[in-house]
Protein backbone atom coordinates (compact mmCIF):
# COMPACT_ATOMS: atom_id res chain seq x y z
CA UNK A 1 0.00 0.00 0.00
CA UNK A 2 1.42 3.14 -1.01
CA UNK A 3 2.10 5.59 1.76
CA UNK A 4 -0.21 8.69 2.35
CA UNK A 5 0.38 11.48 4.26
CA UNK A 6 -2.86 12.93 5.39
CA UNK A 7 -3.51 10.82 8.45
CA UNK A 8 -0.28 12.15 9.82
CA UNK A 9 -1.02 15.76 8.75
CA UNK A 10 -4.36 15.88 10.07
CA UNK A 11 -4.03 14.36 13.15
CA UNK A 12 -0.53 16.94 13.77
CA UNK A 13 -2.91 19.35 13.04
CA UNK A 14 -5.99 18.23 14.84
CA UNK A 15 -3.89 18.29 18.01
CA UNK A 16 -2.42 21.62 17.58
CA UNK A 17 -6.14 23.05 16.95
CA UNK A 18 -6.74 20.99 20.45
CA UNK A 19 -4.55 22.56 22.57
CA UNK A 20 -5.03 26.41 20.89
CA UNK A 21 -9.25 25.67 21.71
CA UNK A 22 -8.07 24.09 25.18
CA UNK A 23 -9.71 20.98 24.31
CA UNK A 24 -13.18 22.98 24.77
CA UNK A 25 -16.31 20.32 23.67
CA UNK A 26 -14.06 17.49 25.72
CA UNK A 27 -13.35 19.48 28.88
CA UNK A 28 -16.97 21.61 28.82
CA UNK A 29 -19.25 19.08 26.85
CA UNK A 30 -22.43 20.53 28.32
CA UNK A 31 -21.95 24.44 27.07
CA UNK A 32 -21.00 22.87 23.39
CA UNK A 33 -24.37 20.97 23.41
CA UNK A 34 -26.37 24.25 24.34
CA UNK A 35 -24.76 26.57 21.89
CA UNK A 36 -24.96 23.50 19.02
CA UNK A 37 -28.74 22.90 20.01
CA UNK A 38 -29.68 26.87 20.02
CA UNK A 39 -28.08 27.15 16.65
CA UNK A 40 -31.06 25.29 15.02
CA UNK A 41 -33.61 27.74 15.89
CA UNK A 42 -32.41 29.42 12.63
CA UNK A 43 -35.12 27.64 10.20
CA UNK A 44 -32.38 27.23 7.29
CA UNK A 45 -30.05 25.83 9.74
CA UNK A 46 -31.66 22.23 9.10
CA UNK A 47 -31.50 22.42 5.10
CA UNK A 48 -27.94 23.17 5.07
CA UNK A 49 -26.63 20.97 8.11
CA UNK A 50 -28.71 18.17 6.01
CA UNK A 51 -26.94 18.70 2.64
CA UNK A 52 -23.31 18.92 4.58
CA UNK A 53 -24.18 15.57 5.92
CA UNK A 54 -25.23 14.83 2.62
CA UNK A 55 -21.65 15.27 1.76
CA UNK A 56 -20.12 13.23 4.48
CA UNK A 57 -22.37 10.21 5.35
CA UNK A 58 -22.24 8.05 2.20
CA UNK A 59 -20.66 5.08 1.45
CA UNK A 60 -17.38 5.42 3.49
CA UNK A 61 -19.56 4.87 6.63
CA UNK A 62 -20.54 1.18 5.33
CA UNK A 63 -17.66 -0.46 3.31
CA UNK A 64 -14.89 2.44 4.22
CA UNK A 65 -15.16 0.87 7.83
CA UNK A 66 -15.14 -2.36 6.62
CA UNK A 67 -11.88 -2.08 4.97
CA UNK A 68 -10.43 -0.47 8.01
CA UNK A 69 -11.49 -3.18 9.78
CA UNK A 70 -10.45 -6.23 7.59
CA UNK A 71 -6.80 -4.48 7.30
CA UNK A 72 -6.30 -3.69 10.90
CA UNK A 73 -8.73 -5.47 12.88
CA UNK A 74 -10.96 -5.07 16.02
CA UNK A 75 -8.47 -2.48 17.19
CA UNK A 76 -8.51 -0.46 14.27
CA UNK A 77 -12.35 0.97 15.56
CA UNK A 78 -10.42 2.25 18.91
CA UNK A 79 -8.21 4.38 15.98
CA UNK A 80 -11.40 5.49 14.40
CA UNK A 81 -12.48 7.11 17.20
CA UNK A 82 -9.19 8.99 18.04
CA UNK A 83 -9.39 10.52 14.25
CA UNK A 84 -12.82 11.55 14.77
CA UNK A 85 -11.28 14.05 17.68
CA UNK A 86 -9.20 15.27 15.87
CA UNK A 87 -11.52 15.68 12.70
CA UNK A 88 -14.17 17.63 15.12
CA UNK A 89 -11.47 20.56 15.97
CA UNK A 90 -10.49 20.78 12.44
CA UNK A 91 -14.34 21.00 11.34
CA UNK A 92 -14.88 23.19 13.46
CA UNK A 93 -11.99 25.41 13.16
CA UNK A 94 -12.51 25.46 9.29
CA UNK A 95 -16.76 26.53 9.13
CA UNK A 96 -15.40 29.01 11.85
CA UNK A 97 -13.24 30.97 9.66
CA UNK A 98 -15.39 30.29 6.38
CA UNK A 99 -18.03 31.72 8.06
CA UNK A 100 -15.93 34.36 9.16
CA UNK A 101 -15.45 35.52 5.55
CA UNK A 102 -18.58 34.74 3.91
CA UNK A 103 -19.83 36.37 0.51
CA UNK A 104 -22.79 38.54 0.84
CA UNK A 105 -24.43 38.66 -3.08
CA UNK A 106 -27.99 37.35 -3.74
CA UNK A 107 -27.40 34.44 -1.67
CA UNK A 108 -24.88 33.57 1.34
CA UNK A 109 -21.34 31.67 -0.14
CA UNK A 110 -18.68 30.54 1.59
CA UNK A 111 -15.89 27.97 1.98
CA UNK A 112 -12.14 27.62 1.94
CA UNK A 113 -11.60 29.39 -1.29
CA UNK A 114 -12.86 32.90 0.61
CA UNK A 115 -10.48 31.98 3.26
CA UNK A 116 -7.33 31.18 1.21
CA UNK A 117 -7.65 34.61 -0.43
CA UNK A 118 -8.16 36.56 2.52
CA UNK A 119 -5.47 34.63 4.60
CA UNK A 120 -2.52 34.82 2.07
CA UNK A 121 -2.42 38.23 0.74
CA UNK A 122 0.82 37.73 -1.30
CA UNK A 123 -0.53 34.65 -3.26
CA UNK A 124 -3.87 34.72 -2.17
CA UNK A 125 -5.77 34.99 -5.77
CA UNK A 126 -3.46 32.12 -6.87
CA UNK A 127 -3.76 29.88 -4.21
CA UNK A 128 -7.34 30.00 -3.84
CA UNK A 129 -7.50 29.11 -7.77
CA UNK A 130 -5.53 26.21 -7.33
CA UNK A 131 -7.68 25.05 -4.57
CA UNK A 132 -10.76 26.09 -6.86
CA UNK A 133 -9.54 24.29 -10.12
CA UNK A 134 -8.67 20.88 -7.31
CA UNK A 135 -12.39 20.85 -5.72
CA UNK A 136 -13.92 20.51 -9.10
CA UNK A 137 -12.00 17.91 -10.29
CA UNK A 138 -12.67 16.18 -7.20
CA UNK A 139 -16.14 16.55 -7.34
CA UNK A 140 -15.96 15.42 -11.01
CA UNK A 141 -13.93 12.20 -9.69
CA UNK A 142 -14.79 11.35 -6.50
CA UNK A 143 -17.94 13.53 -6.11
CA UNK A 144 -19.35 12.10 -9.23
CA UNK A 145 -17.71 8.93 -10.62
CA UNK A 146 -16.80 7.00 -7.40
CA UNK A 147 -19.92 7.54 -6.01
CA UNK A 148 -21.86 6.07 -9.20
CA UNK A 149 -19.14 3.27 -8.72
CA UNK A 150 -20.62 2.38 -5.55
CA UNK A 151 -23.99 2.61 -6.62
CA UNK A 152 -23.31 0.30 -9.51
CA UNK A 153 -21.60 -2.19 -7.08
CA UNK A 154 -24.47 -2.36 -4.66
CA UNK A 155 -26.97 -2.80 -7.05
CA UNK A 156 -25.11 -5.45 -9.00
CA UNK A 157 -25.17 -7.18 -5.67
CA UNK A 158 -28.76 -8.04 -5.27
CA UNK A 159 -29.59 -7.33 -8.96
CA UNK A 160 -28.87 -8.25 -12.52
CA UNK A 161 -29.65 -4.67 -14.14
CA UNK A 162 -27.42 -4.13 -16.63
CA UNK A 163 -24.71 -1.89 -16.14
CA UNK A 164 -25.45 0.78 -19.42
CA UNK A 165 -29.13 0.49 -17.78
CA UNK A 166 -27.57 1.63 -14.16
CA UNK A 167 -25.39 3.94 -15.91
CA UNK A 168 -28.53 5.70 -17.00
CA UNK A 169 -30.29 5.52 -14.23
CA UNK A 170 -28.47 7.49 -12.07
CA UNK A 171 -27.49 10.33 -14.65
CA UNK A 172 -30.93 10.49 -15.47
CA UNK A 173 -31.59 10.75 -11.80
CA UNK A 174 -28.80 12.83 -11.05
CA UNK A 175 -30.19 15.13 -13.59
CA UNK A 176 -33.52 15.49 -12.13
CA UNK A 177 -32.14 16.41 -8.67
CA UNK A 178 -29.77 19.32 -9.60
CA UNK A 179 -32.07 20.91 -11.69
CA UNK A 180 -33.29 24.01 -9.99
CA UNK A 181 -29.70 24.78 -7.70
CA UNK A 182 -28.66 24.58 -4.66
CA UNK A 183 -32.20 25.37 -3.57
CA UNK A 184 -33.47 22.15 -5.52
CA UNK A 185 -30.42 19.59 -4.17
CA UNK A 186 -31.20 21.18 -0.42
CA UNK A 187 -34.74 19.53 -0.64
CA UNK A 188 -33.84 16.31 -2.11
CA UNK A 189 -31.21 16.58 1.09
CA UNK A 190 -33.73 16.86 3.47
CA UNK A 191 -35.69 13.89 2.89
CA UNK A 192 -32.93 11.35 1.58
CA UNK A 193 -30.41 11.72 4.23
CA UNK A 194 -33.12 11.48 7.57
CA UNK A 195 -35.00 9.11 6.25
CA UNK A 196 -32.08 6.84 4.97
CA UNK A 197 -30.17 7.74 8.32
CA UNK A 198 -32.90 6.28 10.47
CA UNK A 199 -33.46 3.17 8.32
CA UNK A 200 -29.60 2.51 8.63
CA UNK A 201 -29.71 3.06 12.89
CA UNK A 202 -32.65 0.85 13.32
CA UNK A 203 -30.88 -2.11 10.86
CA UNK A 204 -27.38 -1.62 12.43
CA UNK A 205 -29.01 -1.56 15.97
CA UNK A 206 -31.38 -4.23 15.75
CA UNK A 207 -27.69 -6.51 14.71
CA UNK A 208 -26.44 -5.08 17.90
CA UNK A 209 -29.44 -6.05 19.90
CA UNK A 210 -29.26 -9.87 18.50
CA UNK A 211 -25.79 -10.24 18.93
CA UNK A 212 -25.52 -7.91 22.23
CA UNK A 213 -24.35 -11.18 24.21
CA UNK A 214 -21.14 -10.82 22.29
CA UNK A 215 -20.69 -7.11 22.98
CA UNK A 216 -18.24 -7.17 25.94
CA UNK A 217 -15.67 -10.06 24.17
CA UNK A 218 -15.53 -7.27 21.46
CA UNK A 219 -15.30 -4.03 23.28
CA UNK A 220 -12.45 -6.08 25.15
CA UNK A 221 -10.78 -7.24 21.97
CA UNK A 222 -10.75 -3.30 20.40
CA UNK A 223 -8.66 -2.29 23.44
CA UNK A 224 -6.52 -5.32 23.34
CA UNK A 225 -5.87 -4.61 19.92
CA UNK A 226 -6.18 -0.79 19.53
CA UNK A 227 -2.05 -0.29 20.36
CA UNK A 228 -0.53 -2.75 17.49
CA UNK A 229 0.80 -1.53 14.63
CA UNK A 230 -1.39 -3.22 12.67
CA UNK A 231 -4.83 -1.89 14.01
CA UNK A 232 -3.33 1.40 13.80
CA UNK A 233 -2.79 1.62 10.30
CA UNK A 234 -6.77 0.09 9.71
CA UNK A 235 -8.33 2.33 11.90
CA UNK A 236 -6.40 5.31 9.97
CA UNK A 237 -7.63 3.37 6.37
CA UNK A 238 -10.97 3.26 8.00
CA UNK A 239 -11.30 6.93 8.78
CA UNK A 240 -10.08 8.19 5.19
CA UNK A 241 -12.16 5.48 3.00
CA UNK A 242 -15.16 7.35 1.28
CA UNK A 243 -16.09 4.80 -1.26
CA UNK A 244 -16.06 1.13 -1.77
CA UNK A 245 -12.72 -0.20 -3.26
CA UNK A 246 -13.08 -3.59 -4.55
CA UNK A 247 -11.18 -6.24 -3.51
CA UNK A 248 -9.80 -5.00 -0.52
CA UNK A 249 -8.00 -2.12 -2.22
CA UNK A 250 -8.56 0.84 0.09
CA UNK A 251 -7.59 4.28 0.45
CA UNK A 252 -9.28 7.33 -0.36
CA UNK A 253 -10.17 10.50 1.92
CA UNK A 254 -11.67 11.35 5.17
CA UNK A 255 -15.19 10.15 5.53
CA UNK A 256 -16.17 13.20 7.17
CA UNK A 257 -14.39 15.40 4.82
CA UNK A 258 -12.00 17.33 8.06
CA UNK A 259 -9.39 18.76 6.46
CA UNK A 260 -11.12 19.49 3.22
CA UNK A 261 -13.18 22.56 3.74
CA UNK A 262 -15.68 21.34 1.54
CA UNK A 263 -18.79 21.40 3.89
CA UNK A 264 -18.31 24.58 5.10
CA UNK A 265 -19.51 25.55 1.11
CA UNK A 266 -22.80 24.12 2.63
CA UNK A 267 -22.54 25.56 6.32
CA UNK A 268 -22.49 28.89 4.50
CA UNK A 269 -26.35 28.47 2.91
CA UNK A 270 -27.68 28.54 7.06
CA UNK A 271 -27.40 32.12 7.56
CA UNK A 272 -26.25 31.76 11.03
CA UNK A 273 -24.18 34.98 11.86
CA UNK A 274 -22.40 33.83 15.00
CA UNK A 275 -19.35 31.96 13.71
CA UNK A 276 -19.02 29.62 16.76
CA UNK A 277 -22.55 28.37 16.15
CA UNK A 278 -21.92 27.42 12.63
CA UNK A 279 -18.44 25.69 13.81
CA UNK A 280 -19.89 23.28 16.60
CA UNK A 281 -22.56 22.54 13.67
CA UNK A 282 -19.63 21.57 11.42
CA UNK A 283 -18.12 19.24 14.59
CA UNK A 284 -21.56 18.16 15.49
CA UNK A 285 -21.29 16.84 11.24
CA UNK A 286 -18.29 15.28 12.44
CA UNK A 287 -19.86 13.42 15.63
CA UNK A 288 -22.48 12.46 13.67
CA UNK A 289 -20.89 10.83 11.10
CA UNK A 290 -17.76 8.68 12.62
CA UNK A 291 -19.09 8.69 16.21
CA UNK A 292 -22.67 7.56 15.28
CA UNK A 293 -22.61 5.62 11.81
CA UNK A 294 -19.06 4.67 11.69
CA UNK A 295 -19.53 3.03 14.69
CA UNK A 296 -22.76 1.19 14.24
CA UNK A 297 -21.21 -0.55 11.21
CA UNK A 298 -18.09 -1.38 12.86
CA UNK A 299 -19.94 -3.35 15.92
CA UNK A 300 -22.85 -4.67 13.76
CA UNK A 301 -19.78 -6.13 11.68
CA UNK A 302 -17.55 -7.08 14.71
CA UNK A 303 -20.47 -8.70 17.19
CA UNK A 304 -21.51 -11.01 13.67
CA UNK A 305 -18.89 -12.14 11.41
CA UNK A 306 -16.69 -14.91 13.12
CA UNK A 307 -13.84 -14.62 10.42
CA UNK A 308 -12.37 -11.57 9.33
CA UNK A 309 -10.55 -12.65 7.60
CA UNK A 310 -12.04 -14.37 5.26
CA UNK A 311 -13.64 -11.85 3.48
CA UNK A 312 -11.47 -9.26 1.31
CA UNK A 313 -13.68 -6.40 0.57
CA UNK A 314 -15.79 -4.16 1.88
CA UNK A 315 -18.94 -4.89 0.12
CA UNK A 316 -18.94 -8.47 1.00
CA UNK A 317 -18.30 -8.84 4.89
CA UNK A 318 -21.17 -5.65 4.98
CA UNK A 319 -23.63 -7.85 2.93
CA UNK A 320 -22.44 -11.10 4.89
CA UNK A 321 -23.26 -9.13 7.95
CA UNK A 322 -26.72 -8.24 7.25
CA UNK A 323 -27.70 -10.88 5.07
CA UNK A 324 -26.86 -13.62 8.24
CA UNK A 325 -29.56 -11.92 10.43
CA UNK A 326 -31.87 -10.69 7.99
CA UNK A 327 -31.40 -12.89 4.51
CA UNK A 328 -31.89 -11.66 1.18
CA UNK A 329 -34.33 -8.71 2.07
CA UNK A 330 -31.67 -7.56 4.91
CA UNK A 331 -29.14 -7.04 1.45
CA UNK A 332 -32.05 -5.79 -0.78
CA UNK A 333 -32.64 -2.70 2.05
CA UNK A 334 -28.87 -2.48 2.65
CA UNK A 335 -28.11 -1.75 -0.82
CA UNK A 336 -30.75 0.38 -1.47
CA UNK A 337 -29.74 2.69 1.80
CA UNK A 338 -25.99 2.07 0.20
CA UNK A 339 -27.41 3.59 -3.06
CA UNK A 340 -29.12 6.25 -1.32
CA UNK A 341 -26.30 7.64 0.53
CA UNK A 342 -24.38 8.00 -2.40
CA UNK A 343 -26.59 9.24 -4.29
CA UNK A 344 -27.08 12.40 -1.74
CA UNK A 345 -23.37 12.89 -1.88
CA UNK A 346 -23.33 12.84 -6.24
CA UNK A 347 -25.78 15.59 -5.86
CA UNK A 348 -23.79 17.69 -2.35
CA UNK A 349 -20.66 17.37 -4.32
CA UNK A 350 -22.45 18.58 -7.72
CA UNK A 351 -23.33 21.44 -5.90
CA UNK A 352 -19.74 21.95 -4.34
CA UNK A 353 -18.14 22.01 -7.92
CA UNK A 354 -20.24 24.31 -9.11
CA UNK A 355 -19.50 27.19 -6.06
CA UNK A 356 -15.82 26.47 -7.01
CA UNK A 357 -16.50 27.16 -10.51
CA UNK A 358 -18.47 30.20 -10.07
CA UNK A 359 -15.55 31.53 -7.98
CA UNK A 360 -13.19 31.09 -11.03
CA UNK A 361 -15.01 31.57 -13.94
CA UNK A 362 -18.59 33.41 -13.03
CA UNK A 363 -21.67 31.41 -12.63
CA UNK A 364 -22.96 31.40 -16.56
CA UNK A 365 -19.80 30.07 -17.84
CA UNK A 366 -19.80 27.43 -14.37
CA UNK A 367 -22.67 25.38 -16.91
CA UNK A 368 -20.55 23.55 -18.29
CA UNK A 369 -19.73 21.91 -15.33
CA UNK A 370 -23.31 20.18 -15.84
CA UNK A 371 -22.79 17.79 -18.73
CA UNK A 372 -18.88 17.38 -17.21
CA UNK A 373 -20.47 15.78 -14.19
CA UNK A 374 -23.25 13.86 -15.63
CA UNK A 375 -20.63 12.12 -17.99
CA UNK A 376 -18.17 11.18 -15.32
CA UNK A 377 -20.89 9.75 -12.91
CA UNK A 378 -22.22 7.71 -15.94
CA UNK A 379 -18.28 6.81 -16.42
CA UNK A 380 -18.09 5.64 -12.93
CA UNK A 381 -20.53 2.87 -13.23
CA UNK A 382 -17.92 1.46 -15.58
CA UNK A 383 -14.94 2.45 -13.95
CA UNK A 384 -12.14 0.86 -12.13
CA UNK A 385 -12.34 2.49 -8.93
CA UNK A 386 -8.24 1.42 -8.17
CA UNK A 387 -7.22 4.19 -11.22
CA UNK A 388 -9.62 6.73 -10.00
CA UNK A 389 -8.52 7.04 -6.16
CA UNK A 390 -5.47 7.34 -7.19
CA UNK A 391 -6.12 10.24 -9.29
CA UNK A 392 -8.59 11.31 -5.72
CA UNK A 393 -5.59 11.01 -3.66
CA UNK A 394 -3.62 13.81 -5.29
CA UNK A 395 -6.09 15.90 -5.35
CA UNK A 396 -7.30 15.10 -1.94
CA UNK A 397 -3.60 15.99 -0.73
CA UNK A 398 -3.41 19.68 -2.66
CA UNK A 399 -6.91 20.28 -1.34
CA UNK A 400 -5.73 19.68 2.65
CA UNK A 401 -2.77 21.08 2.25
CA UNK A 402 -3.99 24.40 1.25
CA UNK A 403 -6.54 23.92 4.05
CA UNK A 404 -4.52 23.57 6.79
CA UNK A 405 -2.15 26.08 5.83
CA UNK A 406 -4.90 28.15 6.20
CA UNK A 407 -6.07 26.74 9.60
CA UNK A 408 -2.90 27.27 10.84
CA UNK A 409 -2.13 30.89 9.99
CA UNK A 410 -5.33 31.52 10.76
CA UNK A 411 -5.94 30.13 14.38
CA UNK A 412 -5.37 33.13 16.38
CA UNK A 413 -8.46 34.51 14.48
CA UNK A 414 -10.36 31.23 15.29
CA UNK A 415 -9.75 31.17 18.86
CA UNK A 416 -10.35 34.91 19.19
CA UNK A 417 -13.79 34.23 17.67
CA UNK A 418 -14.48 31.22 20.11
CA UNK A 419 -13.26 33.61 22.93
CA UNK A 420 -16.09 36.08 21.18
CA UNK A 421 -18.64 33.53 21.23
CA UNK A 422 -18.30 32.36 24.36
CA UNK A 423 -16.76 28.69 23.85
CA UNK A 424 -14.06 29.23 25.67
CA UNK A 425 -12.75 31.78 28.20
CA UNK A 426 -11.10 35.20 27.10
CA UNK A 427 -7.10 34.94 27.64
CA UNK A 428 -6.29 38.67 28.66
CA UNK A 429 -2.66 37.65 28.85
CA UNK A 430 -2.36 36.58 25.38
CA UNK A 431 -4.25 39.04 23.85
CA UNK A 432 -3.31 43.05 24.77
CA UNK A 433 -6.57 43.86 22.69
CA UNK A 434 -8.69 41.70 20.24
CA UNK A 435 -7.57 40.46 17.26
CA UNK A 436 -8.52 43.09 14.05
CA UNK A 437 -8.20 39.49 12.30
CA UNK A 438 -9.40 38.39 8.23
CA UNK A 439 -12.77 40.09 7.42
CA UNK A 440 -14.34 43.05 8.84
CA UNK A 441 -15.60 42.26 12.57
CA UNK A 442 -14.95 45.60 14.08
CA UNK A 443 -17.25 46.78 11.11
CA UNK A 444 -19.91 43.62 11.85
CA UNK A 445 -20.05 44.69 15.46
CA UNK A 446 -20.54 48.39 14.04
CA UNK A 447 -23.44 47.50 12.05
CA UNK A 448 -24.85 44.55 13.99
CA UNK A 449 -24.92 42.07 10.86
CA UNK A 450 -21.98 40.45 9.04
CA UNK A 451 -20.07 42.53 6.23
CA UNK A 452 -18.74 41.14 2.96
CA UNK A 453 -15.26 40.25 3.02
CA UNK A 454 -12.36 42.92 1.54
CA UNK A 455 -12.37 40.66 -1.86
CA UNK A 456 -15.53 40.45 -4.36
CA UNK A 457 -15.66 37.10 -6.55
CA UNK A 458 -18.29 37.43 -9.39
CA UNK A 459 -22.11 37.39 -8.68
CA UNK A 460 -23.97 34.55 -7.67
CA UNK A 461 -27.53 35.01 -9.62
CA UNK A 462 -29.85 32.19 -8.93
Amino acid sequence: MKFNPLPILLSVVGLYLLIKLRFFFIFNPGLTLRKTWGAFKNGRVLRSFTLALAGTLGVGNVYGVAIGIIIGGTGSVFWLMVSMIFAMAIKYAEVVISTDNLLHVAETHGGMIYVIRSVFSRYGRLLSGIYAVTLVSIALFMGGALQSASIGESLREISSIPTPLIAVLVAVATLIAIIGGAKKIEKVTVIIIPLTTIIYIILTLSIIFIKINNFPIVVMSIFKEALTFKSGLGGFVGFLLSAPLREGFSRGILSNEAGAGTSSMAHARSGVLNPVSAGLLGSLEVWFDTGVICMLTAFSILLTVPDISAFDSGITIVMYTVGSIFGTPGKIILAVLVCAFAFATVICWYYYGTEALSALVGVHKAIIFLPAFLAFVAYGVFSDTYSIVLIVDIFMTVLTTLTVMSLIKSSDRIVDLSERGGIIKRNYKRFGKSIKGIGSQKVRERRGKRASPRFHFPTFPR
